[in-house]
């Protein structure tokens, strides 16, 4: 389970830091990437990493300002060359409008993808996917248009099988290895077994939250408290600032410190930062949240393990 960051300034691109975007790397847990926001020139920083556009199967789009979805056509376009038209189809999630948003660019640029798209509509908080492993819930932030957060729950799993300890046994690789993991119990040659005995340690649940351009509201507090991982806006990286981020509707240093002071989130990821700010605020920023989690200021390109 990883995150690497594609874009992470705010607004207009920078020469560092590019317009919004992040994947999530879930092939060990899901068999699938997923993309939150693609701004302009998302695809062109994915060519600088080791992602590869096949494997993104759903994009998760917070709101329809330029920043977060300008780059959209691009990486559709882009990976239908990337795919024959066996492929399997992907599913975006956004504000109503996101549908119309993306088949009247495609229509207009003559772009005819290799791949169906089915589009998720959200106007509420809702659960959007809920399956054996994982559950995802839209949240509505306060922007100045529709705007939506994400939580993703990884739900407790069964730890992994020992397979060497089953083979001493006599029990070579299978089926029967299915069997043995999601019973209590199960008999081999007369003999009664633990399946416990043969596990790793269950893999606790985990709880990632995603906040994009939101004004800061006392429910935002509550929506991340029991959350392991947040990745969230910070536009505004200074205190003084803190009134620009209200009247602009974005969150600043003070909001984020508001936010996780009763959390239990262990790490946390700022991004879409200020251009305005240079390494020395970064840092200091840093430290008024250090005594609180792991927090990292997230730069483009940057790989993190989760």
């Amino acid at each position: 389970m990883e995150v690497q960051f594609l874009g992470t300034g705010a607004g207009l691109p920078a020469k560092f830091r590019n317009t919004q975007s992040f994947v999530f790397n879930f092939m060990q847990e899901l068999k699938e990437c997923w993309m939150f926001d693609c701004g302009e020139a998302t695809q062109h920083q994915i060519l600088r990493t080791n992602i590869k556009p096949t494997k993104i199967t759903r994009i998760f789009i917070s709101h329809l300002h330029a920043d977060h979805v300008l780059g959209l056509i691009g990486f559709l376009s882009s990976r239908s060359f990337l795919l024959d038209t066996n492929a399997s189809k992907i599913t975006i999630y956004g504000p109503v409008g996101i549908k119309d948003f993306i088949e009247n660019n495609l229509m207009f640029t003559h772009c005819s993808l290799s791949y169906s798209v089915e589009y998720i509509e959200i106007s509420s908080e809702q659960c959007i996917i809920d399956n054996k492993t994982v559950t995802v819930f839209s949240y509505p932030l306060t922007h100045n248009v529709e705007c939506f957060g994400y939580k993703i729950i990884f739900k407790k799993q069964k730890g992994s099988l020992d397979a060497d300890k089953l083979r001493g046994l006599g029990i070579m690789p299978g089926p029967f290895y299915r069997e043995i993991k999601e019973s209590d119990t199960f008999e081999f040659n007369g003999t009664v077994y633990n399946s416990s005995d043969f596990l790793s340690e269950d893999k606790p649940e985990k709880e990632i939250v995603v906040i994009s351009d939101t004004r800061y509201f006392n429910e935002l507090a509550d929506f991340v408290k029991n959350s392991n991982i947040i990745i969230t806006e910070c536009t505004y990286l200074l205190k003084e600032d803190a009134h620009h981020a209200r009247k602009n509707y974005h969150l600043s240093i003070v909001d984020i410190e508001k936010m996780i002071a009763e959390s239990k989130v262990e790490s946390l990821f700022l991004t879409h930062i200020s251009a305005r700010y240079d390494k020395n605020i970064e840092k200091s920023a840093i430290e008024s949240l250090s005594g609180i989690c792991n927090v990292r200021i997230a730069h483009d390109l940057e790989e993190f393990s989760l």
